[in-house]
């Protein structure tokens, strides 16, 4: 689409272009003639700065930051997004954009969700730690967020914001929350405030250079005294001969220029109040206190100056902490999803005695889902199935990832002609770097005949896009060795088998799950004794013991590092 028109390219050039860039590929960036900013202010006074222009293939893109810094718009940028911040109102709001995402989100806190989102035509390019747009491009979404006439002039390069004439009508819905405080405590008729207390309640009205506290009085008679704010921001009003409700009047507030409220009597028949004020992130210019003209209520009028770099950092760190919290639980192991290979029609290997594959794997699953709901009953157990039915492969993972399962794991039985081979082994998704682990995956992977539409199910399973699934599931492939390597030495300790080691191959079972996944053959039920060993009761119980020990210590690391 044209950035301009909105209408299709005609250039091959600027297609290939826009598909690079979503793609993620980094262009080359060529200086072209800058851009003239040009800003007229509230009180028509107009400002005048260059800013770079560059071509990116065929399109014309400059940096969105520098952009806005010459029209005064406050912002911080980092590798992840530009966060823009803006008075509109009487009510700061916060406006993010993100490299390679198409919607701009509004927020009125960084930690509260988006009121207001603004699809852009051409996604944001991430070249060289700085973020490009088109210019019209941020002149439309600006429009959009600002209610201001911002217009960008291909011909001669001229991008003119004037935020001197009133706000044009929004193009979008906006559906704005109230201020804070003013919904907290609304401004009501006089009848309504409790006539007990001379001073029943206040409003606070935050502007863009201060704020207003006006304090509601049922008499017209109350003296008062003001003590301004000191150099730690503490401020008292005194009343005499008056009375308050102390619980009312006490209040503390998460941000904004006044951060806490406190109402005590005093002993005379007075009422005081300390007023803290956050001078971390503003600075107080002037204050006035006065009876409001033609009332009975009095007016705290507080100018201050916004330092920008401090309440950036104050929302950066909320919103890390939020981040930080929703990291520790989204990944605590809370859900566990175990697969019993096989099942149903699909016996899997078959042992020296008869025994099937698919009746040892569902017991030990059985077993182990028993110890983790019996050590661990705040973690959850999603099984891919607890009887003798089939699922297809690919629904396997599919169930785990519809659970929010942060660990998969698969059961089997290995076989070989070689009938004295014996020994568990564990495997985790990867390119086959051995032919006996190929000819194990082969073998698993088997499975899919028994599918009436194999064909058509599983067409993208390739050797080519199992490289790309690899390199996508490579965040959690250092957790999947983790547990493939104490699954394997427990299986040693606890059950008694011959660890043969921690392999990689192209198990279609682990392509789906999206989250560290392993796959253990339990041993060779091929081998006559090992056979034995698996299909008895004590034979699954001591290798569930070993699968779920080996859980355990990569649990407690695992939280452990992340300080659970």
């Amino acid at each position: 689409m044209s950035i301009k028109s909105y209408k299709p390219y005609q250039p091959i050039t600027g297609v290939i272009t826009l598909m690079l860039l979503m793609l993620g590929f980094t262009p080359v960036l060529y200086a072209d003639a800058p851009i003239k900013v040009i800003l007229t202010s509230k009180n028509k006074t107009t400002s005048q700065k260059n800013v770079p222009l560059f071509s990116v293939g065929t399109l014309k893109m400059t940096a969105l930051y520098d952009l806005c810094q010459a029209l005064k718009i406050a912002g911080n940028q980092t590798p992840s997004e530009i966060t823009l911040s803006h008075v509109l109102d009487n009510q700061r709001q916060f406006c993010k954009v993100r490299p390679q995402n198409h919607f701009v989100t509004v927020h009125y806190g960084l930690d509260e969700a988006p009121f207001k989102i603004i699809q852009l035509g051409v996604s944001p390019a991430m070249i060289g730690g700085s973020m490009y747009l088109p210019p019209d491009e941020v002149a439309r979404f600006l429009t959009a967020w600002l209610s201001r006439q911002i217009t960008y002039n291909e011909s001669n390069q001229t991008f003119h914001a004037d935020f001197s004439k009133p706000k044009i009508k929004p193009t979008l819905n906006d559906t704005k929350s109230k201020n804070k405080y003013l919904s907290a405590l609304p401004i009501k008729p006089k009848s309504t405030y409790d006539s007990r207390f001379t001073i029943p309640a206040y409003v606070i009205d935050e502007k863009a250079n201060g704020a207003i506290m006006r304090l509601i009085c049922n008499r017209p008679e109350v003296e008062y005294e003001f003590i301004r704010p000191n150099k730690s921001g503490v401020a008292y009003l005194t009343f005499r001969n008056a009375t308050g409700d102390i619980k009312n009047l006490t209040q503390t507030f998460s941000d904004g220029l006044l951060k806490k409220v406190t109402a005590i009597p005093l002993k005379s028949g007075g009422l005081q109040l300390t007023l803290d004020f956050n001078i971390k992130q503003y600075r107080i210019k002037s204050t006035e206190f006065k009876r409001q003209p033609n009332g009975d209520d009095f007016l705290l009028h507080i100018l201050s100056d916004v330092d920008v770099k401090e309440i950036y950092k104050t929302e950066k760190q909320k919103e890390i902490n939020k981040l930080l919290k929703h990291d520790r639980e989204k990944w605590k192991l809370d859900v566990i999803a175990l697969d019993a290979g096989h099942g149903g029609k699909d016996p899997g290997a078959i042992g020296y005695y008869g025994t099937y594959e698919k009746t040892i794997a569902l017991g030990i699953v059985l077993e182990v889902g028993k110890l983790i709901k019996k050590h661990w009953p705040e973690v959850k157990v999603v099984y891919t199935r607890k009887s003798d039915k089939f699922i297809q492969l690919d629904e396997r993972g599919k169930i785990a990832n519809k659970h929010n399962s942060k660990l998969f794991v698969s059961i089997h039985c290995n076989a070989s002609r070689n009938r004295a081979i014996s020994g568990a082994e564990v495997y985790m998704l990867g390119l086959h770097k051995t032919d006996a682990a190929l000819k194990v995956a082969e073998r698993e992977n088997s499975v899919i005949l028994q599918e009436d539409d194999y064909k058509d199910r599983y067409k993208d399973y390739t050797d080519e896009n199992l490289i790309m699934i690899t390199m996508a599931q490579s965040a959690f492939s250092q957790q999947s060795q983790k547990i493939a390597e104490l699954i394997n030495d427990n299986m040693t300790r606890y059950a008694k088998r011959n660890g043969r080691g921690v392999k990689q191959a192209g198990f279609m079972v682990l392509w789906t799950p999206s989250m560290p996944s392993i796959l253990v053959e339990t041993g060779y039920i091929s081998n006559p004794k090992e056979e034995k060993f698996l299909k008895s009761k004590t034979g699954q119980k001591k290798v569930a013991n070993a699968i779920f020990n080996g859980l355990k210590k990569f649990r407690a690391q695992y939280e452990r590092e992340r300080r659970f």
